[in-house]
C-alpha cells in the first residue's frame, strides 16, 4: 500500500529551484532512504512534506489525501512526524518533560503520561526520564529528538540524519533503534542519511537526489554499483578512505610549539569537564583531537578561544599567555574557530557571510574579492549559491560557509570542530584535501573529528581524550 506519494513536487527560493519536479512513493512498512550530495534538496523535501515550506508546484498526498499547503500541526495530526538535522530538544527540561510537551497536544487526560511512558521504552530512555536533557550524551539527545517525534503516534516517521556527529558505538545503537521501530512497532520510515554503510544495510529502497532532481531510485544492491550515483554522490570514494599526500604534505621535521596547554582544568558550574589536560601543537602541524562524545574535545577548543575560560592551567600561543583574554582579542592574535553546528547568519547571503570578517579588519575591496573567489575554488558548489540566504542552505552547505568564513580572517592557527558533520561522502574527501591545502598556506590546524578516517588520514599527530 502506498502511504506517501509526491507528484511533480518543486520548492523554490527566489530564482533557485531547491527541489525540481520530484515524484516519490513510500510504501507502508518500509524503510526508504533519501541520499544525495549537500544541496541536493533532501531537507527541502522533508520541509515541504511537513508543512515547514510551501510547495512551489506539484502535490503530496498521505493515505490518498492531499497535504500540500497544510500547516505543520495539521500534517502531524494526520500521522506524519519528523526529527531534525540539528537536534531540537529543550536542554533545561527533563527528558520526560521534553516528551510531555508534544504529547499533551495530541492526547487527552492521562493519555499523555501513558504515551510518554511508552515512548521512553521505545527509544530506550526510561532509565533517564527524570534527568536533564542537557546532561544526555549526543546519541541519547538524538534518541530523545526521535522520541519527541514519536509522541504524536505517527504512521510515517521522517528522520533527518539521525546519526550525524555520532561515534561508531552510538551510531550502532541508533541503527538498532531505527530497525526496532519498524520491526516491533510498525512505523514506516523515510530516512535522510550520509553514512552509506547504514543506508545500504537497512533500506528497502533508496532514492537519490541531485541538484534538486530525482537522479535514480532502486534497491540497495543496484544503487551501490550505479555509475551515476558514484559520480554524483560518492565521487568514486572507496570504502577505505584515503587521501593522496604529496611531499609538501609531510609532517614538519622540526617545529617549535605554536600552542601549548599545561594542566588545563575547565568546568561548567559544578561539573568539571577537563582534568589537567596538557598538549602541544607545533607550528605547521595538523593535530587531531579524538574521543567519544562528552570527552571534553569541544570544551578544549572553547577554552583555547576564551569562550569557556579555564579555572586553572596555562594556555600559550607562540609563547604568549592567552589567560584572561577576551575571544575577540584571541581572534586578533590569529586564532580562528569553526564551531560545531553549521553556524551562519541566516539573513545574509553566502557571499555576505564570507564578507563579515572584512568589516573588522579593513581589507581592501580588491583583496576581498580575491579571497572570496579563492574560497569558492575550494567549494565550487557554493559559487552557484553565492546569492542564497543562509537559512535556505543545506546543513552541508552551511558547514562549507562556516569553514570558508573562518579562513577569511587569514588565521595562523585554525581550530575545526567536527567539520565533516553533515557532509556527503564526496565532500568529506574534498574536505580532507582542503585541510592539507590549508596547512600548505602556513596555517596550523587543530582538528576535532568523530570521523576517525579523515582525522587519521590528514593528521601528523593525534591526542585522545577520555572523560576529560
Amino acid at each position: 500500500m502506498i502511504l506517501l506519494e509526491t507528484r511533480d513536487l518543486s520548492v523554490r527560493f527566489g530564482e533557485f529551484l531547491a527541489l525540481s519536479h520530484v515524484d516519490l512513493t513510500v510504501e507502508q512498512g518500509e524503510i526508504h532512504s533519501i541520499i544525495g550530495p549537500n544541496g541536493a534538496g533532501k531537507t527541502s523535501l522533508f520541509n515541504v512534506l511537513t508543512g515547514v515550506l510551501p510547495a512551489y508546484s506539484g502535490t503530496a498526498t498521505f493515505r490518498g489525501s492531499p497535504i500540500t499547503g497544510l500547516p505543520p500541526h495539521q500534517i502531524a495530526r494526520r500521522g506524519i512526524s519528523r526529527s531534525f538535522q540539528i537536534t531540537s530538544v529543550f536542554p533545561g527540561l527533563s527528558v520526560r518533560e521534553n516528551l510531555l510537551i508534544p504529547a499533551r497536544r495530541h492526547s487527552r487526560g492521562n493519555g499523555a503520561e501513558v504515551r510518554v511512558a511508552e515512548v521512553l521504552r521505545q527509544v530506550g530512555l526510561e532509565g533517564k526520564a527524570d534527568g536533564m536533557a542537557e546532561n544526555l550524551s549526543h546519541g541519547d539527545q538524538r534518541h530523545l529528538d526521535i522520541g519527541i517525534a514519536l509522541t504524536t503516534d505517527p504512521e510515517l516517521l521522517l528522520l533527518d540524519e539521525p546519526t550525524s556527529g555520532m561515534p561508531p558505538y552510538e551510531t550502532g545503537k541508533t541503527v538498532e533503534l531505527i530497525m526496532r521501530l519498524r520491526a516491533e512497532h510498525g512505523y514506516t520510515i523515510l530516512l535522510i542519511e550520509h553514512k552509506m554503510d547504514i543506508v545500504l544495510s537497512i533500506s528497502d529502497r533508496i532514492t537519490v537526489l541531485h541538484q534538486g532532481k530525482k537522479l535514480v531510485e532502486g534497491v540497495p544492491e543496484d544503487l551501490q554499483v550505479n555509475p551515476d550515483v558514484q559520480s554524483a554522490y560518492l565521487g568514486g570514494v572507496e570504502r577505505e578512505f584515503h587521501v593522496e599526500r604529496g611531499p609538501e604534505d609531510a609532517p614538519p621535521r622540526e617545529t617549535t610549539p605554536l600552542l601549548e596547554l599545561a594542566h588545563l582544568n575547565t568546568a561548567y558550574g559544578e561539573s568539571q569537564i577537563l582534568h589537567n589536560v596538557s598538549l602541544s601543537v607545533g607550528k605547521g602541524e595538523i593535530v587531531a583531537l579524538l574521543g567519544r562524545n562528552g570527552a571534553g574535545k569541544t570544551t578544549t577548543l572553547r577554552s583555547i578561544m576564551g569562550l569557556t575560560p579555564p579555572r586553572s592551567g596555562e594556555i600559550f600561543l607562540a609563547g604568549r599567555s592567552l589567560a584572561g583574554l577576551l575571544p575577540e582579542i584571541i581572534a586578533r592574535r590569529g586564532v580562528s574557530l569553526v564551531p560545531e553546528g553549521y553556524r551562519v547568519f541566516a539573513n545574509l547571503s553566502v557571499e555576505g557571510n564570507l564578507r563579515v570578517p572584512f568589516f573588522l579588519r579593513g581589507i581592501p575591496v580588491a583583496s576581498q574579492r580575491r579571497q572570496i573567489e579563492e574560497m569558492f575554488g575550494y567549494f565550487p558548489g557554493l559559487a552557484q549559491r553565492r546569492s542564497a540566504r543562509g537559512d535556505t542552505l543545506s546543513g552541508g552547505e552551511r558547514q562549507m560557509v562556516a569553514i570558508s568564513r573562518a579562513l577569511m580572517t587569514r588565521p595562523h592557527f585554525l581550530m575545526l570542530d567536527e567539520p565533516s558533520q553533515g557532509l556527503a561522502p564526496k565532500l568529506v574527501h574534498q574536505l580532507a584535501k582542503m585541510i592539507l591545502q590549508i596547512r600548505r598556506q602556513g596555517i596550523t590546524v587543530l582538528l576535532v573529528e568523530q570521523n576517525a578516517r579523515i582525522a587519521l588520514e590528514v593528521a601528523d599527530r593525534v591526542y585522545i581524550l577520555e572523560d576529560g
